[in-house]
């Protein structure tokens, strides 16, 4: 017998606008009453433990099912109204099935590590915010405080509608209550941490609005492709002087001015994973210049568009010139007539080329570069005419020959004494040929890191994996992002080591000075705000969040380990100790 959520004489609450999931599940926990989360969720997911999460949430088939389809199907839900409406605008839909169906069912495990959230530095935990503005009308309009989506999102820190910074829920996200169902409080927000000058509240504003109208446009799943992003952020480098033209950055002035751009983000824990050193400006730009070997948090290439661009509608002027056409409704987030210009442009092209105009002919009379002409000609599958220039016919068949097999650009150059500007030009305005070699440049990687992975194990006879890991550690790592399936059936079996784990270069001595004076701090501020004379460890690592998976590594951090003890400690509160020191005055 099917059990319903709510009997047919009590009807349920609507979704309200722009609400997530988890508001409509904690307000009708509100609404019943119930002493406990637990039972709630027990009537709404049919399992104590199953739906809580906030931002992806399991079990959407159970809650369906006990709602009697009324709030909408699982795919529906999973897509509008959970964090997956913000991630599945970068993945592609095979990826977007596979989140759903894991939301469908009873164990939402290691999604997060999928999408790469685990390594991104941006934190993985997607704390609740809310606006205490949005709070005050909700309440009068529709009688409810409730959790808006778009205040979820990555990246967002500013409330759209009132230009205030949102606050931060103490519960959920930090661990603390974490199968619990809530509704905004004022008394459970503290502030997110954001500054309140002028810069950083401009600097919020923009990163703001240009992730909500990119999410909320209404596009095809993963419309934002990654490499068609990079190349348009390339694109805007090399218009700043900041790329050679053989593609190489300029990484000295680039990175300067990005991490000027960081500054004024960072503020909220989510985004202290921005450089703070020069140092660290130039590593994360070069990765995001760099060819995409895995997978990049949508946050940090939605950073790189609001740096370079100066606004949605250029982002997608440039945006367009390198992905394919047709891949998002720019009249949703563009000024009107965007999409006419970019459709005229190669209208006008294509039949210039079509009556014979070769591609720097009909480049000049369209106003495009001749590299974009031939490169929109060869993503619509017209080879365009060359003339025999550096590439003679043998040469140039001889380059493809080469290209086609894999044959690394630089050493392609170098053996027909080109520069590696033309062998890129090559490949990107080859019909089919990049692809090619891409595909042939990755079965030449797997194969090289199978057979060092073969020939490692059979050196290593009876050493386990950490060991072989140790002993060749590029050909693992490559495996394990890329032919896992493959790693996992040639691995041997745990437990097996018969040496040592090999050392990490973690700087735990550097690591536990720092995390103690934060405990300290913490600890100081929490006691002077609540006036309890006895903190909770819960406390202390929810005011800071790196702590809480390092406390397994106490062993390594003998100052954290102390500043604890000393923290969680009963003490005397602060009139207690003013009472002795008047009673020690007067026996003196």
């Amino acid at each position: 017998m099917t059990t319903v959520l709510f009997p047919r004489l009590d009807p349920m609450l609507p979704w309200l606008a722009g609400e997530s999931l988890f508001s409509l599940c904690s307000r009708h926990h509100r609404l019943w009453g119930h002493g406990l989360s637990a039972r709630s969720t027990e009537i709404m997911f049919g399992h104590r433990r199953l739906g809580t999460q906030h931002d992806f949430p399991s079990g959407l088939d159970a809650f369906v099912v006990r709602t009697e389809h009324q709030l909408g199907s699982a795919y529906e839900i999973a897509r509008d109204k959970t964090l997956l409406k913000f991630y599945r605008t970068f993945l592609a839909d095979a990826e977007v099935g596979n989140i759903v169906a894991t939301m469908r069912g009873p164990t939402v495990a290691h999604l997060k590590f999928r999408l790469g959230l685990l390594t991104s530095r941006f934190r993985a935990n997607h704390p609740l915010k809310a606006c205490l503005a949005c709070m005050r009308e909700d309440l009068l309009e529709a009688g409810w405080v409730y959790w808006h989506l778009i205040h979820q999102y990555p990246g967002v820190w500013l409330c759209p509608q009132h230009l205030v910074p949102l606050h931060v829920s103490t519960v959920k996200s930090t661990g603390v209550e974490r199968f619990l169902w809530c509704l905004p409080s004022e008394a459970q927000l503290v502030e997110c941490g954001a500054s309140s000058s002028a810069a950083s509240l401009e600097a919020q504003f923009r990163l703001t609005n240009l992730t909500i109208a990119l999410v909320d446009c209404n596009a095809a799943d993963g419309w934002l492709n990654a490499d068609a992003v990079q190349e348009a952020l390339r694109f805007q480098l090399l218009a700043r002087g900041w790329l050679t033209p053989a593609g190489n950055a300029r990484l000295s002035v680039a990175a300067a001015d990005y991490l000027q751009h960081c500054a004024a983000l960072r503020g909220p824990e989510e985004l202290n994973g921005l450089p703070s050193t020069l140092g660290e400006a130039k590593a994360q730009l070069g990765r995001i210049i760099r060819p995409l070997r895995s997978g990049v948090h949508p946050l940090r290439l939605l950073i790189a568009i609001d740096w370079l661009f100066g606004g949605i509608s250029e982002f997608l002027a440039i945006y367009q010139r390198v992905d394919k056409p047709g891949t998002v409704d720019e009249a949703v987030v563009a000024p009107d007539g965007l999409n006419e210009d970019r459709d005229n442009l190669r209208a006008r092209l294509g039949a210039l080329m079509a009556a014979g105009a070769s591609a720097t002919n009909a480049a000049s009379q369209v106003g495009v570069d001749v590299g974009t002409a031939m490169a929109w000609a060869a993503a619509s599958g017209v080879q365009v005419a060359r003339r025999p220039k550096v590439l003679i016919s043998a040469v140039r068949q001889s380059i493809v020959n080469n290209l086609r097999i894999g044959a690394d650009k630089s050493e392609v150059a170098r053996s027909h004494g080109l520069s590696i500007s033309t062998i890129s030009r090559l490949l990107r305005t080859e019909v089919g040929l990049h692809a090619a070699w891409k595909v042939a440049r990755f079965e030449t990687a797997r194969s090289k890191a199978r057979g060092a992975w073969q020939a490692v194990c059979t050196a290593q006879l009876g050493a386990g994996p950490k060991m072989l890991r140790a002993m060749d550690p590029a050909s693992y790592a490559w495996l394990y992002r890329n032919d896992r399936a493959w790693l996992t059936d040639h691995l041997p079996e745990k437990g097996t080591d018969g040496a040592a784990a090999r050392q990490g270069s973690v700087r735990w001595d550097e690591r536990d000075m720092l995390l103690s004076v934060e405990v300290e701090q913490a600890a100081e501020r929490i006691a002077v705000r609540t006036g309890q004379p006895l903190l909770q460890l819960w406390q202390i690592y929810q005011a800071v969040p790196r702590l809480k998976p390092k406390l397994r590594a106490l062993d390594r951090l003998p100052l954290t380990k102390r500043a604890l003890e000393r923290a969680l400690a009963p003490r005397r509160s602060r009139a207690a100790m003013d009472l002795f020191a008047d009673r020690d005055t007067r026996t003196k």
